[in-house]
């Protein structure tokens, strides 16, 4: 596949040199990447324009999510009918407390589930709990 033909009014003739140390050739490297660009180019638009708007394009099984938010309704719905019988004087039976148990694991591996949807967290670190 050929080159793209360039535009022959524009010329690049001004030559800049920046001297990075590692981490740094690393970060732009990376941020170049992930904006899809050449390096070159990537460093000319900061220089010029300022900062590129990176967007990350969320995909989501729905099927799926539609299927945890049933569960997850269900969940809630056996979590309200126990705290209401216990809020109106219930007897703590050994049944009940199973039941709540159970409950709370189920939530629990549906939001472990529900992380692997989200894939990697980019946010900020001191705020992420893990």
């Amino acid at each position: 596949m050929p080159n793209p033909k360039k535009n022959p009014g524009i010329k690049k003739t001004h030559n800049m040199k920046v001297l990075l140390d590692d981490t740094q050739y690393a970060l732009v490297q990376s941020a170049a990447k992930a904006a899809g660009m050449k390096m070159a180019a990537y460093m000319r638009h900061q220089a010029i324009y300022g900062k590129i708007e990176i967007h990350n394009h969320i995909v989501a099984n729905f099927s799926s999510l539609e299927r945890i938010a049933a569960e997850l309704s269900s969940i809630s719905n056996n979590l309200n009918q126990l705290t209401k019988y216990f809020h109106m004087g219930g007897v703590k039976s050994e049944a009940m407390q199973e039941e709540l148990r159970r409950c709370i694991n189920e939530v629990m591996k549906m939001r472990e589930e529900l992380l692997t949807f989200g894939g990697e967290y980019r946010g900020y670190v001191k705020t992420s709990r893990k």
